[in-house]
């Protein structure tokens, strides 16, 4: 089965990705995310809202599904770096 075959593109990717598995370890999962095991590692420890992680024996695991959600959730935010300055300005000025 070719991918490029008209109709069979969405059926390959399903095939496809039944085939990973559920569970990932840290090498895996570097290769998935395009991240760093130690990148990972920082993300499982932080102090706050750190990635779900499981510990089999010495093994973490990581669920890709979770992974995927926990990364849509820490996606850049746009700053108004022009509304900064004005307050910075008016606490300077001090007129806040």
């Amino acid at each position: 089965m070719h991918a490029s075959e008209p109709g069979q593109t969405a059926r390959y990717q399903m095939i496809s990705e039944r085939q990973q598995p559920e569970w990932l370890d840290l090498k895996a999962l570097t290769r998935h995310a395009c991240v760093s095991e130690r990148t990972l590692r920082d993300w499982i420890h932080r102090p706050t809202n750190p990635l779900p992680a499981a510990r089999v024996g010495t093994k973490l695991l990581i669920r890709r599904s979770t992974f995927d959600q926990w990364l849509e959730n820490h996606g850049l935010q746009s700053v108004d770096v022009g509304c900064i300055v004005d307050e910075l300005v008016a606490g300077v000025m001090g007129t806040n």
